[in-house]
């Protein structure tokens, strides 16, 4: 199914859409769900149905970034705000790009950053 989902993940890229979400994964083995939850959004894909209210947690956890994660986007937003938004190097435009997504993210579930002082 690798190939399947590499072409949604693409051509939702491509037509500037959310990404893709993973069909669901039969059983209740919360590792095995873990696992494929983190290779669909390993591949791009956005999130992943469920066939049991069990499921939930474990793909939450999964595919929302965690407190790191949003501590860091919107360090890195901040620092890129305050430098007037000037790229210096090749690495900003994707580092922003990686920014912008986990910051919008945390905010759509509700996880707080790190306040720096």
């Amino acid at each position: 199914m690798a190939y399947p989902r590499s072409r949604l993940v693409v051509a939702s890229r491509i037509g500037n859409l959310p990404g893709p979400i993973d069909g669901p994964t039969v059983g209740s083995n919360h590792p095995v769900l873990r696992q494929k939850s983190e290779h669909a959004v390993a591949m791009g894909l956005t999130g992943k149905l469920c066939l049991d209210l069990d499921q939930l947690s474990v793909i939450n956890e999964t595919i929302s970034p965690t407190v790191s994660d949003a501590t860091w986007a919107r360090d890195f937003l901040d620092d890129f705000e305050s430098r007037g938004r000037v790229i210096r190097d090749g690495s900003d435009l994707p580092r922003l790009g990686r920014a912008e997504k986990i910051d919008r993210l945390a905010k759509a579930f509700g996880i707080q950053p790190i306040a720096r002082r």
